[in-house]
């Protein structure tokens, strides 16, 4: 196994509790995100990384029912939870994947843009997002990294940010850089509130007919239809990062 995607979720969201088993398009979030990136050409095992919760046993038992391979651990933790799911296979990837399940518009072809530039460029860490003001595609993140660089952040991180949000560490001590997919792409199209899920559901109805659509089909759509953009405009990226660096402390 080369290549490992461990794909985040979790029900218990403050501002839309259970919502990546929530239906949009007639289909809950986590399905949605399965069957589009399913198609990678990439990616040699997914995983859906979520918590020993009570509330998240319904992940585990829909990833059953849909033949999911399912890892649960921490919650607030997610770099140790991230750290298990990686090391629960026979097999050690050499190459990991991080993405969150609150994006159901995301797609195989980005994965596999994002993974295809990590290799290109030969760095420890790429992404297509998730590194403002220049990069962030939200909505369409991937972060990649190699399995070594996971395994010195699970040993050295110390802080609440870097432990609740998996990538900092590596992204101040590893070799990185970044590379959109879309340069025109600047929009907020992760699920948050109901807002957000009002704007996805849109979204779809509107590229219904446009088959396996990827994100230079949602840039153009909402250059021509801007409307859209007005159902979640009070939506804020990252603002779970942004929590976190505020109430940062040593927690290991």
């Amino acid at each position: 196994m080369k290549t490992l995607a461990i794909l985040q979720a979790r029900m218990g969201s403050t501002r839309l509790p259970g919502k990546v088993l929530t239906a949009v398009y007639g289909k809950p979030i986590l399905e949605h995100l399965i069957e589009r990136l399913g198609p990678s050409q990439e990616v040699d095992r997914f995983v859906i990384a979520t918590t020993t919760n009570a509330e998240d046993d319904a992940i585990e038992t829909w990833c059953r029912a849909n033949d999911m391979a399912c890892f649960r651990g921490s919650d607030w933790d997610v770099l140790d939870r991230f750290w298990g799911a990686a090391t629960a296979f026979d097999t050690t990837p050499d190459t990991v994947v991080r993405i969150c399940c609150d994006n159901p518009l995301h797609s195989h072809k980005v994965l596999d843009f994002v993974v295809r530039e990590y290799l290109k460029a030969g760095t420890d860490y790429f992404s297509n997002s998730n590194q403002e003001p220049d990069y962030l595609e939200d909505g369409f993140d991937v972060e990649v990294f190699s399995f070594e660089a996971l395994r010195k952040a699970q040993d050295a991180a110390t802080l609440l940010s870097e432990r609740e949000h998996v990538c900092p560490y590596i992204k101040k001590h590893f070799r990185c850089a970044w590379k959109k997919a879309d340069p025109e792409y600047t929009f907020k199209l992760s699920v948050d509130t109901p807002a957000d899920l009002e704007a996805v559901e849109r979204i779809f109805e509107e590229l219904e007919g446009s088959g396996d659509f990827g994100i230079h089909e949602v840039t153009q759509l909402l250059k021509q239809k801007p409307e859209i953009l007005d159902l979640n405009k009070e939506s804020k990226i990252n603002s779970g990062f942004e929590k976190s660096l505020k109430e940062d402390r040593k927690v290991k």
